[in-house]
């Protein structure tokens, strides 16, 4: 398969964060942290033209190889996105309001390995403000930074490590990436542990990756 359909990890923003979470954040293409990012997303829908639960093959790049993956795409216009997922991987499980997928080795009834993806009717500076306060009184490390998605264009990635008082396990991680859409914003909450970021951690960056906002 041509190189140029393999998603490449170094430019998401995600998958900067997998073992980088524990130096303090994922990479800032821009570290203009202080940019409105909701310019870019008119420029950056994608319309893949899948429908959903349509399921494909394509191939992504884990520790240095290259890996055939099975896909399944999502159309959720109810919160305002496409994506695809790893059906081998993951469960797929919807609400009135959000998505969530669920490692395959977890309880869905009480995961620890999953991504969640809801909308949030408010700006996507605000709603960052919000999750950042929120994870700063479960988490030590707190970072925020700006990256871009190959779809979806310009977000904020927030990065949470090393679980304090009991609130979160130490070797939680979770890495919140906020994508303006519209008036409101897409939150994408990518939940493992820094023993999985190699493997799940970078799953879920290639799946936040392929998101973008139906406009």
């Amino acid at each position: 398969m041509k190189a140029k359909t393999i998603r490449n990890a170094v430019s998401l923003s995600v998958a900067s964060a997998l073992l980088l979470t524990m130096l303090g954040g994922c990479q800032d293409n821009d570290r203009q942290t202080e940019q409105d990012t909701s310019s870019s997303v008119s420029e950056a829908v994608a319309d893949t033209g899948r429908k959903d639960g349509e399921r494909f093959e394509d191939v992504i790049l884990l520790e240095g190889d290259e890996e055939t993956v099975q896909y399944e795409h999502v159309k959720n216009e109810e919160i305002g996105f496409e994506l695809d997922f790893e059906y081998e991987s993951f469960h797929r499980m919807s609400g009135s309001d959000y998505e969530r997928f669920v490692s395959v080795y977890e309880d869905a009834k009480k995961p620890e390995i999953y991504l969640e993806i809801t909308y949030s009717s408010e700006k996507a500076d605000n709603t960052v403000k919000k999750i950042k306060a929120d994870l700063s009184k479960k988490y030590k490390t707190v970072t925020v930074t700006s990256s871009e998605l190959t779809n979806a264009g310009q977000c904020r990635c927030i990065d949470a490590s090393a679980g304090k008082g009991g609130k979160a396990p130490k070797d939680s991680v979770q890495t919140v990436t906020v994508i303006p859409a519209g008036d409101g914003c897409i939150v994408a909450a990518a939940h493992y542990t820094i023993e999985s970021a190699e493997g799940f951690g970078r799953r879920f960056s290639y799946m936040v990756d392929t998101l973008s906002v139906i406009d």
